[in-house]
């Protein structure tokens, strides 16, 4: 079975039909979204492209005391492709509101999809890397299919020598680096393994990374080129292909690259949904934003 996933930070935006557009045209299967408002998120359900969706904002709903930070969240967005069964929120995160895990039932069995979003440590300091470990953590306590996708705000060099990435807080590399402490997989590193001659291209042009553009961070002084977004997938799921679109995805409303896969699952891998199965807690059938 192949599917499209896609990962995308639409930047607090109102939805904009060139944000819709833009979706539209990629065509995934399954599409994680973070810095979801409670607007945007409606505007794509009501849009009629997707069969079913999960919002974190309707899992953990802000209370009228807490402030903007708690007003954005994560969303998945599926096509019949896949049947949506359950979702959750990590909840020993500082900001469950920005993680979400979605279980669904493809033809290949059954699939663990994601959406994550780091807090940057220049507004929560700590809470960064604590949040990438039990992200981390959490991942590795998954058997089956997981595909995930990620603003992570990280790492600081994307290198092409993943050994000789730089990080900016001690324990970000737990779920980014080279050696982490779960078993999946950064999707564009898995195809540009297996296809050498790009890799060498892109090594040309940038030696010193980042391999992709997803995001430029700084100011007006100093504008820094980085990868700060990813697709994650488990060893079963193989990467057809990827694709960064940063230009086009700043022309729609966003300052952060729409990611697109296409994975080909490549054995039937049916205990997947076990260990979620206290953990996910079931949005019911509904569609509807509430």
């Amino acid at each position: 079975m192949k599917f499209r996933f896609a990962s995308w930070n639409v930047n607090n935006r109102t939805a904009q039909k060139s944000h819709l557009d833009l979706i539209s045209r990629v065509r995934p299967d399954i599409i994680a979204l973070q810095e979801v408002s409670p607007g945007f998120q409606q505007s794509l359900a009501s849009s009629g492209m997707f069969a079913w969706w999960a919002s974190s904002l309707v899992l953990r709903a802000p209370a009228g005391s807490e402030g903007r930070s708690r007003r954005l969240g994560c969303s998945l967005f599926g096509a019949s492709t896949f049947t949506f069964r359950s979702a959750s929120l990590l909840e020993d995160v500082a900001f469950p509101e920005r993680t979400l895990a979605v279980a669904v039932d493809g033809a290949a069995g059954p699939l663990v999809a994601c959406s994550f979003h780091i807090p940057p440590g220049a507004s929560w300091g700590a809470i960064k890397p604590t949040t990438m470990r039990s992200i981390a953590s959490w991942l590795a306590r998954l058997e089956g299919s997981v595909i995930f996708g990620i603003d992570a705000n990280a790492p600081k060099s994307d290198h092409p020598d993943i050994a000789r990435n730089t990080w900016w807080w001690e324990g970000e590399s737990d779920l980014l680096g080279a050696t982490p402490t779960h078993h999946l997989r950064d999707a564009l590193r898995s195809y540009l393994q297996a296809h050498p001659e790009e890799l060498a291209s892109i090594v040309a042009s940038r030696p010193v990374g980042p391999l992709a553009v997803s995001h430029v961070r700084g100011n007006k002084q100093k504008r820094t080129s980085c990868r700060y977004d990813f697709v994650y997938h488990t060893p079963d799921l193989r990467v057809e292909s990827i694709e960064y679109l940063y230009e086009e995805a700043l022309a729609a409303g966003s300052d952060h690259a729409i990611v697109i896969t296409e994975v080909e699952a490549l054995t039937r891998r049916c205990s997947g949904l076990a260990p979620l199965a206290a953990e996910l807690q079931s949005l019911g059938a509904s569609t509807r934003f509430p």
